[in-house]
């Protein structure tokens, strides 16, 4: 449908964002599959392609040798750009920072990754998190200029409002800090700050095992344990960007929980230093049969439900997803964390492992930064 009116600069801009809409959709188009797509009229789809090729956001493409040879003139083909520019998204956390670079339709171009002290100060891990980004530029071959957004994941409350740290206690002196300041002129573009759960959880309705439900919870259990909302297909930060911080409230068992790992293996001094994380032992020693490793992996299951269980109860989701560095024991956790949701929940609720693994907070941070520049690029 072509639009009229009386202000032709709104119609050419609705009918750019049509045109740019459906060719972002797919991987190339014919005008007439553009014009089928948008129900604009040829004649103005080819005026919108020609303005979107000025503007370096598409472009004819060449037919392929192994094409078949049509009858007749072949029709032109068309693809979005998607170098036509860059986001990255960078996670910051206590022992790592993680930095990828992605072109405009999501695809990761670089990956960097550095390791941090859980003990370093702000400026040494703000250092140590823009040398990630600009190694990251530069071996993906883009300039800055490039840089559409960055987006930001962290441990902490994040005020929703300006994406300054309100509250972070496992980041010395991180609480009060002004992440889009700090980090400006990574960037062409503006610096967006999420809390790093529920950044993995965008990412898992993007491109995990969220990617069919549209009310999420996500659980990120490694070295501490957290949880994020999606409600409706979006993240529900709250009023303050404190929702989902259950493990504040200590009758729930969060902070202790993962000390029963620890715990494991210390009544055996003659077997030496362990040489793998505790939780990773525990669950091998589960495979192996061991009823003690067995026994902490129940007991978990039953600290973490009493958690889970009062969100399920609160928002009523489709699936609950589990990810963070325990999420790779897969069934050996989600089975009996099941179980023990069954005793409280008043219906039977999905949990699946993450399929994003250590990248997932960070491809979130990718997604938060997309969806800015698409907005930027689809709004009218």
């Amino acid at each position: 449908m072509t639009l009229t009116g009386q202000d032709p600069a709104l119609l050419r801009r609705l009918n750019a964002v049509a045109v740019l809409r459906a060719l972002h959709a797919v991987d190339e188009a014919t005008l007439t599959e553009l014009v089928r797509a948008t129900a604009i009229s040829r004649a103005t789809v080819e005026d919108v392609i020609a303005g979107l090729q000025d503007e370096g956001l598409a472009e004819e493409v060449s037919p392929k040798a192994s094409d078949p040879r049509p009858v007749g003139r072949p029709a032109k083909r068309y693809r979005f750009r998607a170098e036509a520019g860059y986001v990255v998204g960078l996670d910051i956390g206590p022992h790592k920072v993680l930095a990828l670079t992605a072109d405009l339709t999501g695809r990761i171009v670089d990956t960097r990754r550095s390791a941090v002290s859980p003990q370093a100060e702000p400026d040494e891990r703000l250092a140590a998190a823009r040398t990630v980004v600009r190694r990251s530029l530069r071996a993906a071959g883009v300039r800055t200029g490039q840089v559409r957004a960055l987006g930001v994941a962290t441990t902490g409350v994040v005020d929703p409002a300006d994406g300054k740290v309100v509250i972070a206690d496992r980041l010395p002196g991180w609480a009060g800090l002004d992440l889009p300041a700090a980090l400006d002129g990574l960037a062409n573009g503006p610096v967006l700050v999420g809390n790093d759960t529920n950044l993995a959880a965008l990412a898992e309705h993007w491109r995990g095992a969220a990617t069919d439900a549209d009310d999420v919870l996500c659980i990120l259990a490694g070295r501490s344990i957290a949880a994020g909302l999606l409600i409706g297909g979006k993240l529900h930060h709250g009023r303050n960007g404190a929702a989902g911080e259950i493990g504040v409230m200590r009758a729930f068992g969060w902070y202790t929980a993962l000390d029963r790992f620890l715990a494991y293996g210390q009544d055996r001094p003659g077997e030496g230093a362990p040489s793998k994380p505790a939780a990773e032992r525990v669950f091998e020693a589960v495979r192996q049969g061991d009823q003690q490793a067995a026994a902490i992996v129940r007991d978990f299951a039953r600290d973490l439900a009493k958690g889970i269980g009062a969100a399920v109860l609160t928002m009523d989701p489709e699936l609950i997803v589990l990810g963070g560095g325990l999420s790779g024991a897969g069934e050996l956790l989600t089975k009996p964390l099941r179980e023990e949701l069954a005793k409280i929940c008043l219906f039977p609720v999905r949990v699946e492992p993450s399929t994003l693994g250590s990248q997932s907070v960070a491809l979130g941070a990718v997604r938060l930064a997309l969806n800015k520049v698409e907005h930027t690029l689809f709004s009218v």
